[in-house]
């Protein structure tokens, strides 16, 4: 196998967490469940699992970004209320209708919910250099998305894919000023 030990470890240990779901528990428990595990066994340690309005963001972030967790957490805590807001809102819908997550305090169950595909490998190399803006990238990119799709009770258990292969191993700041005769064009190919 070509994965490294640490990410194997982690693969195999997760497994006690993933058999939950043939224990009855909802695919958002067990997320949720798998989120915090990850937390609390994170080394070094980031203290208590968070709760409240933005935790899973805060979760879903430090993992996401597997390592530089305390300027990704210091970072988040640095960002502007409207991007901390669309991060903590956006990252705490679950794609699963009638269901959230307990730690945090959304309470709009609408969807549809947005996954951002390559959005660890955009945070683990942008977010290395600048976490703070990376993070701000991806709530604009959220934002942007959620125009697109708007909210609504209908498409609570739909989830959407954002790709951002483009983006994946550029830097903030290509990100913010892109080469000349260049533009980034979110395009909505599909329903």
């Amino acid at each position: 196998l070509g994965f490294p030990l640490k990410v194997l470890s982690s693969f195999l240990s997760s497994f006690s967490i993933v058999a939950d779901l043939g224990n009855a528990q909802s695919e958002t428990t067990v997320s949720e469940n798998y989120l915090r595990w990850r937390w609390e066994m994170h080394k070094p340690s980031l203290g208590p699992p968070p709760s409240g309005v933005g935790a899973i963001a805060k979760m879903r972030l430090v993992i996401m970004a597997q390592g530089n967790s305390k300027m990704i957490l210091d970072s988040f805590n640095k960002l502007s209320d409207a991007d901390r807001r669309t991060l903590s809102e956006e990252l705490a819908r679950t794609g699963c209708e009638g269901q959230r997550y307990k730690t945090d305090a959304l309470a709009d169950m609408r969807g549809p919910a947005i996954l951002i595909y390559y959005g660890p490998a955009f945070l683990q190399k942008a977010g290395l250099l600048d976490p703070l803006g990376a993070m701000q990238v991806l709530a604009e990119l959220l934002r942007q998305a959620r125009a697109m799709w708007p909210l609504k009770t209908t498409l609570a258990g739909v989830t959407i894919t954002l790709r951002i292969d483009a983006l994946k191993a550029e830097t903030v700041q290509v990100c913010r000023q892109p080469p000349l005769d260049e533009v980034w064009v979110l395009e909505k190919v599909s329903e």
